[in-house]
């Protein structure tokens, strides 16, 4: 079998919660109670807001989606 490679380091959350069939809402509260492996939120210091990353490598693991930068949103 051989190696996949991913060309991104981070998924959009659009792009993840399409690809889950869910609202982009519903990806962030589920990155920020870390009920997934695949990504994790955070919070600069002094922020309100949260960041969040969705490593692509883990996702395509738990979900069979490969994201590729042409296919977008």
């Amino acid at each position: 079998m051989a190696d996949i490679t991913f060309d991104r380091a981070n998924i959009p959350v659009a792009v993840a919660a399409q690809a889950l069939k869910l609202d982009c809402q519903t990806v962030r509260l589920l990155l920020q109670n870390k009920l997934v492996d695949w990504g994790l939120a955070y919070k600069r210091p002094g922020s309100s807001q949260y960041s969040y990353i969705i490593y692509p490598k883990k996702f395509y693991e738990s979900t069979g989606y490969k994201f590729e930068e042409s296919r977008g949103i």
